[in-house]
């Protein structure tokens, strides 16, 4: 085995529709998770006869923004964190690696979460790079799933051009 190390080719990038379809995707995700989160609430509540709901109302109904993007990054953190990609992007197949073609680790992570409240960070990959600003700032990439596993197989497979098999 060599001592050769993955790097990401820009041609497996993830293109900017997926990216979107992803981010509509993720966008219902996190409202319906907003109302599980109220109806368990609403259920603890009832089952310990606390009065948590009328709390998680007004939270939800005077700061309606904060509670979406509050859910929204906690969506982004936690499913990034563990599976190395948001509901949108298992749904097209896309998904966040390193330079390497690797999972982030948590501080890549929570940087890329943070740098999602960038303002105008929606807008960021319109500049000369064409990569959003969460991406470059926590040096991820978000890449076709299966274009990564292609390419990286023929990577590795090229270390074993002219290895003998043994049976």
């Amino acid at each position: 085995m060599s001592d050769r190390v993955y790097i990401l080719d820009k041609k497996i990038l993830a293109s900017n529709r997926k990216r979107f379809e992803g981010f509509i995707i993720d966008f219902i995700f996190t409202i319906i998770l907003i109302f599980i989160s109220g109806f368990v609430i609403v259920i603890t509540g009832n089952i310990f006869n606390w009065d948590i709901f009328s709390i998680w109302q007004r939270f939800v109904t005077d700061s309606t923004y904060v509670a979406f993007f509050t859910f929204l990054m906690l969506n982004y953190f936690f499913m990034e964190c563990f599976f190395g990609a948001s509901m949108g992007k298992f749904a097209t197949g896309i998904v966040v690696v390193t330079e390497k073609g690797t999972k982030p680790n948590f501080i890549k992570i929570l940087i890329r979460t943070f740098c999602r409240l960038i303002p105008f960070d929606v807008l960021s990959f319109l500049g000369k790079s064409g990569t959003f600003w969460h991406d470059s700032i926590s040096k991820t990439h978000v890449v076709v799933r299966s274009e990564l596993e292609k390419d990286m197989e023929i990577f590795y497979q090229i270390d074993l051009i002219g290895v003998k098999e043994v049976i």
